[in-house]
Formats: C-alpha cells, structure tokens, sequence
C-alpha cells in the first residue's frame, strides 16, 4: 500500500512538473501557437504606385477590374454554384471547376474562378448573389497602362514570381500569384511602388471555417514616381519609327535628363496583368525582341557618327586644323588594301566642315592614320564608349578594340567601321556632349519617388576638348544638315536650326546597313541633344533625319518641355 501511494505521488508530482513546464516555461510559445492556428489573414492587395511623366501624365496607373470567387466554407452545393456561375458569365462550368480546383486553398479563403469580368456582368451577377452563398463578386486594383505601348520598353513589365523566387521574395511581404516588377522602372522601383498590403484578420474554428472578423488593416498604395521624360515627345518619336525597328535616345544636354527613350518594335505592357498567355507566349518567342530595349541593350556599329569624335581628337592633338585639306580621290591605299569612299569618284579637295558635310570616309581614314590607335582609343573612351553611361537600368557597355590594329584597320575605326559597338544612348550622351560645349553628362530618367527628388543627381565631366574644338566640329555639323549638299540635309527644316551627323553603318549582312543621326537643337541655345537608328533602314539621311527634324520642331514650340 505504501508503495502504492508513493507511486501515485510520484506519477502526480510528474504531472505537476510537466503543467508547470506548459504553463509557465513554454505557456508563451504555445499561446503564440494557438493564436496562429486560431487566427487567419485573408489578404487585400494594395494599389501599385503611379508612374508619371514629368508633366505628371500617367504613364502606368490603376483600374478596378471585376472578379468572381468562391468561398469554399459558405458554398452549399459547389457544382450547382458553378452551374449558375457559367449561365451568368458564358464560361463552360468545366473550366470554372478546373479553376476553382486549382485556386482552392483554406476554406475561409475566396478562391478566384474569374479573374476579369466586365461591369455589367458583375453587377448582374452581384444581383443574384443572395440565391448563391459562397458566391463573392470582388473588386480589385489591376496595373493598367493608359497610353497603352508608349514607353513599354522604360516602364517594363509586371509577372508573377516563379516557385525558386517565391522563397527569397517572402520576406518582403509577396504572395503567389502577387505581380512584380519584371523589367523597366516596375523592376527597378517595384519596392517603392508594391505599397503595403491590407487584409482581414479572422478567427477561424478546429476545421479551418472562419469565426468572426477581429480586425482589418487598410492596405497602403505606393509610392508615385515621378519621370523625366515627356511622353507627349516620347509618342511623336516612337509614332514617327511607323514599322521600322531601332531606336531613339533624346537628352536635354546640359542635365542628361531623358526626354525620350525608344525601341521598336513595342509591345504592350498589359498583355502581362490581364494576363493574356497567347500574347505573351507571342512576345516572348517574337524574333524581333520586343521586349529588349534596343536604347540600351541594342549594340551597332555607329558609321559615320563616330567621325565626330575623330575630328576632335586631331584638332586637340594639333594634327589638323579647321582649314586643312585633304584631297579625296575616291580611295586609299594602304598596304596591299585600297579602301573606297562612299563617293567613288572622289570629294576632291576637302577641309573639315566639308568633310563632315559630305561624310568623306577617306578625310577621316587620313585623320585616323595621323592619330593611331592608342589616341583614337583614348578619344573613344573619354566619351565613354566600352563602359557604363552611368543608366540606372540595365544597358550594354558596347567595344572598342583591345587588341593591335594594323593600320588599314585603325583607318576603318576613324570612320565608325570595324571592331566597334556602341548603343543609341551612348551616342546620344556623345550628341550631348557637342551641344554643351565639351561636358560629359550621365542619363538620368527618375526625377522624384513619393515626391522626394531623387539625389544625388549626376554632374557633367568635362572633356579635355578646348572651346575652339567644339566650335569646329558644331560647324561642321550645321553645314551637315543646312547645306543642300550635306548628308543630313533632310532633317533640314525652316522652324529651328538642327546640326548632326548622319552614319550608315555595315552589318553582317551584304547589302543592308543600319541608319544613324546624332544631333542637336536648337543652334543657338540647344535644349536637346538625340541619337536615331533605323535597323537595316539604309542611309541616316532618311527615316533618322526625318524623326530628329520631328523632335526639333515639337521642342521649338512654345510650352513644350
């Protein structure tokens, strides 16, 4: 008896010991663990912040869209539901169940069958709703793109976030099936844009069935950014493209804010949030890359263009002067290879502005000569070509050549041919810096996020040219497009003065070349600086002279800008 006694004391003494240790040392952790199991989010998206151009034009805003969802605790006869459902909305009910399966999670939750419904529609189906419980007509903000594809290329894309990101975006308050920035400023200022998340906290009982609402937290909209581009400007140019893919980069020279940044062909970016999945499937296996930013990703040889830098570096080096002549034959020899000029019969006689004028190739091959690589090189990369413009978004550094040249070979460098790449928004940062007067400014496209300005902004660098370099080839670049004779000579237009260059560079297949115009207006006071090109749109003189005459005539009207 004693020893049953004293087992009974010690089996209550355990049990004592282990209350304690349940109430007292771990009460905490398992009262938090109750409360997890008893309490449920259902969550309430929040609004994605506004993007707007720098007139405060919506660029990517937020419309209401209308869709139906099911709550599984509240349906009393789910296939009769979703019978009534389909009459209502003329979707077959096998593909509501297969959405409905597919959406399902707790019971408390309103699983979407529907996820766009038009207006009227849903205020039907809102009228027969109480003859369907656990039938839910939801109203939610949806991304939307007002001037539909202008600006795509900048703006981006918004995509759900695959099962290996879901884990590592967590963290940050993202849910399966939330959109997120993909592309474009969306990726780049998806954190300020995201805003915060609401929802409802409920109660929900031992089979998951939810209880009584405890509370709700508003969900909070992001942040509104603001842009620097006009997007009056940036639908003339991207309208002026018609069918040819390129691209186009406008500057205002003295800040390095983008007016205007273009890539063609386009694409919408609404095709991601309806989502349309034939839309998408076709942009993502488009040939033509839509969705590559041709202003930053694309990568040509500049032709032409790059004459401009050429004679910059022999006038600073004292190898020629504004009034030295150079005679084209319509050739030159070098070593046992005779390269052409353009003009086969031969420019004659040719001082600088001439030469710019006219675009005479072997003008430049003599400049390049004199030069030699390691002078040419260093020219190239004080404008920055092979590296960085200093973008915030993603962009191509471009190539120079780092190997040895032969001479022939440096003489095709001078005139933008051979071992060189560069992208429309370093060309347009090289426009800038003539129509400066000799400063190297770094792109910028976001002026202010919730209204704060964005700082630091970026100083212009000055280049080692002397004002009397610049002047030199600013002539040379007027006489480009206001002489008759020069190449450029169809950007010409009576409204505004425009200088350029023009550059017809080869590709790797015969007989086609891309189409360059790098210039700047007005002449006397320059607002902005531009780089076109036309892939395998033939000469510069063409569709790019025609869209920098465009720019420059819109920006020359009063109020623009």
């Amino acid at each position: 008896m004693a020893q049953l006694r004293l087992l009974l004391v010690i089996v209550f003494g355990l049990l004592v010991l282990r209350l304690a240790q349940l109430q007292v040392v771990q009460g905490a952790y398992y009262r938090q663990r109750a409360d997890q199991n008893r309490l449920r989010v259902i969550p309430e998206q929040a609004p994605r912040g506004l993007i707007v151009d720098r007139r405060g034009r919506i660029l990517a805003g937020n419309q209401t869209v209308f869709g139906v969802a099911l709550i599984p605790q509240e349906l009393e006869d789910p296939p009769s539901a979703l019978a009534r459902v389909s009459d209502l909305v003329h979707r077959p009910a096998d593909i509501l169940q297969r959405e409905y399966a597919r959406a399902q999670g707790a019971a408390f939750l309103p699983a979407t069958v529907v996820p766009r419904l038009p207006k009227e529609i849903a205020i039907q189906l809102e009228e027969e709703r109480w003859r369907l419980p656990g039938v839910l007509v939801r109203a939610e903000p949806v991304r939307s793109y007002p001037l539909g594809t202008t600006a795509a290329a900048l703006l981006g894309y918004l995509s759900q976030p695959t099962a290996d990101e879901l884990p590592r975006l967590k963290p940050f308050g993202i849910r399966p099936r939330e959109l997120v920035g993909r592309s474009g400023v969306e990726q780049l200022l998806d954190h300020a844009l995201r805003g915060r998340s609401g929802g409802l906290v409920v109660e929900v009982n031992h089979r998951g069935q939810q209880v009584r609402v405890i509370s709700r937290r508003a969900p909070e909209a992001g942040a509104q950014v603001t842009l620097t581009i006009d997007a009056q400007l940036q639908s003339l140019v991207e309208e002026a493209f018609r069918l040819q893919p390129g691209a186009a980069v406008v500057l205002d020279p003295k800040t390095g804010e983008v007016l205007a940044i273009v890539s063609m062909p386009t694409f919408s970016p609404e095709a991601f949030t309806a989502p349309d999945l034939e839309a998408v499937r076709r942009l993502l296996n488009d040939p033509h890359a839509p969705l590559m930013n041709r202003a930053t990703l694309g990568v040509y040889q500049p032709g032409s263009v790059l004459k401009l830098v050429t004679a910059a570096a022999a006038l600073e080096q004292q190898l020629v002067t504004p009034s030295t002549t150079v005679v084209c034959p319509g050739s030159m020899t070098i070593g046992d290879r005779t390269f052409h000029c353009w003009y086969r019969d031969g420019h004659g006689p040719m001082r600088l502005e001439e030469a710019l004028m006219q675009s005479c190739n072997v003008y430049f091959m003599h400049l390049g000569r004199m030069l030699g690589l390691p002078r040419l090189r260093t020219a190239l990369e004080s404008l920055g070509f092979s590296r960085r413009t200093g973008w915030p978004l993603a962009e191509q550094t471009g190539h120079l050549p780092q190997r040895r040249l032969t001479e022939g070979e440096v003489a095709l460098l001078a005139m933008g041919q051979g071992e060189v790449l560069i992208t429309p928004l370093q060309a347009a940062v090289m426009g800038s810096a003539f129509a400066n007067g000799g400063w190297l400014v770094e792109p910028w496209v976001v002026r202010s996020v919730a209204g704060r300005p964005v700082a630091p902004r970026p100083s212009p660098r000055r280049l080692p040219w002397s004002a009397e370099t610049v002047e030199a080839v600013r002539v040379g670049m007027r006489a480009v497009v206001r002489n008759p004779s020069g190449t450029g000579h169809g950007a010409f237009s009576p409204q505004v003065g425009i200088a350029g260059k023009t550059g017809t560079a080869q590709t790797h297949e015969p007989g086609r070349t891309h189409g360059w115009f790098v210039g700047f207006c007005p002449l006397e006071q320059p607002r902005v600086a531009m780089a076109i090109v036309a892939e395998y749109g033939g000469s510069g003189g063409a569709l790019p002279a025609d869209i920098a005459r465009a720019i420059c005539e819109y920006v020359s009207l009063p109020g623009t800008l």
